[in-house]
């Protein structure tokens, strides 16, 4: 039987080659290829294809391929292998760990928080969504000595998987954006939501770390407000902060240590003075000075279709928030455009996913809130929604953003429009950006 390569091998051989893959289509000279596998893929398959490629190893859990070259490294699990791999080399590392999770959020304070600590120190940071049992790890093995702090976004769609991320990254300061409803499908409910989240904290006290409360999030100060005193957004804290407007783009106050600053950043909407505040929050307990904080705060340019501002030509406003959406985010979206003065107010939105069996309701009740609230024009992607408005005013619906396209092509939005962007990440609305950039400048040629 093939020998099992086991951690104090791996780590050595990754030392000499600190840098992994698991993509056996991005292949660099020199890299690690972890043969991962799921219902509908093998990595083993393409083992010896990253070897050819410029692999150093592939780290395979077929015994076959380790016998057929000695540069396969045979595990049980490659998964367990990497995750196992990735705690270890974060245990060699004496450094403070900032971890993010929370329903809303997450992704645009994690980016903050890293451009505030980048002030005072050499940060790693997650990259894009590599959020999960799988993002985690690669993250936590991109350390390198030079490093001086790292942040780990941490995403979950079921319970034990913040656990776990936690023990793979050992965090020593963290903190919960917010309690919402999103990926029902895997929580059950909102209450399932927070005992899930509620993981991290629980690590954090357990192993002499310091947890900072959102205390204005209700069901988060119910479970937490007496077990830290580390906590943000209720006006206590080393930080505090109000706001001052929030469109079109974000302004506000923030209080520290006998300092007021004002604070002009290129966010938008008023939701995101918590991300924010968190932001500060988490600099303020690493000595970071507001001053620093202000202009971190700043100089951040939203991306990757979060919480940008695009101006259009015929005088129209386009905020793109279609990264992701849950009924949490929806909500707070939909109200910050409300208070947008603007003669049009559209909301393109596309449907939520992974409610389970709340999914229709969810829907429901944004089609009950645009009903409310007859300034906002609504245009509806996906069938979540087209099956929410059947006993709704008429509006437009379509199946997917193909469809929707098409409309927008003849449909140009009026000029002085403000039209919000909103919709779970498989929905695709960005697709759509161009389109509606191009019928602005049509109208400002042709109009």
């Amino acid at each position: 039987m093939q020998e099992t390569t086991d951690l104090r091998t791996l780590y050595a051989l990754y030392l000499e080659h600190p840098e992994v893959s698991t993509d056996s289509r991005k292949i660099r000279d020199g890299v690690i290829f972890f043969a991962l596998s799921g219902p509908s893929f093998d990595g083993n398959d393409f083992a010896l294809q990253a070897l050819s490629e410029g692999a150093a190893y592939a780290v395979v859990s077929r015994a076959e391929l380790a016998a057929q070259d000695k540069r396969c490294l045979f595990v049980p699990d490659t998964l367990a292998a990497l995750q196992e791999l990735a705690r270890y080399h974060r245990s060699q590392m004496a450094l403070p760990v900032v971890a993010i999770t929370g329903t809303n959020g997450k992704t645009t304070t994690k980016e903050l928080t890293h451009a505030v600590l980048s002030r005072k120190y050499r940060v790693l940071s997650t990259q894009g969504n590599l959020n999960n049992h799988i993002g985690v790890p690669l993250t936590l093995l991109r350390l390198r000595p030079e490093h001086e702090v790292a942040i780990i976004e941490m995403g979950a769609s079921g319970p034990g998987e913040i656990a776990l991320l936690s023990q793979l990254a050992q965090p020593t300061i963290g903190l919960i954006t917010n309690i919402g409803l999103a990926h029902l499908q895997g929580f059950g409910s909102q209450a399932g939501i927070l005992d899930a989240k509620s993981e991290l904290p629980t690590y954090l006290l357990e192993h002499g770390g310091r947890y900072l409360l959102n205390a204005k999030d209700p069901l988060l100060s119910a479970r937490w407000s007496d077990k830290t005193p580390y906590r943000y957004g209720n006006g206590e804290g080393d930080v505090t902060a109000t706001l001052i407007q929030a469109e079109p783009t974000l302004r506000l106050a923030l209080q520290g240590k006998g300092e007021r600053l004002e604070v002009q950043t290129q966010l938008v909407g008023g939701y995101n003075l918590m991300n924010a505040l968190a932001a500060a929050s988490v600099g303020a307990l690493l000595g970071v000075s507001l001053t620093e904080t202000k202009e971190a705060l700043e100089s951040y340019h939203p991306s990757n279709n979060r919480s940008q501002l695009l101006s259009l030509a015929n005088g129209s406003t386009l905020i793109v928030d279609a990264y992701n959406a849950n009924p949490s985010s929806m909500q707070v979206a939909l109200e910050g455009l409300s208070h947008w003065n603007s003669p049009h107010k559209i909301a393109i939105l596309g449907e939520m996913r992974e409610l389970g069996e709340a999914s229709h309701k969810e829907h429901a009740q944004i089609i009950r809130w645009l009903e409310e609230h007859p300034t906002i024009t609504p245009i509806l992607v996906g069938q979540d929604f087209k099956s929410a408005t059947e006993q709704a005013p008429a509006y437009p619906a379509f199946d997917n953003v193909q469809e929707l396209s098409e409309y927008l092509k003849s449909h140009p939005i009026p000029s002085g429009s403000t039209i919000l962007l909103k919709g779970s990440r498989g929905v695709a609305l960005e697709q759509v950006i161009p389109i509606i950039q191009q019928s602005a400048e049509t109208e400002i040629i042709h109009g």
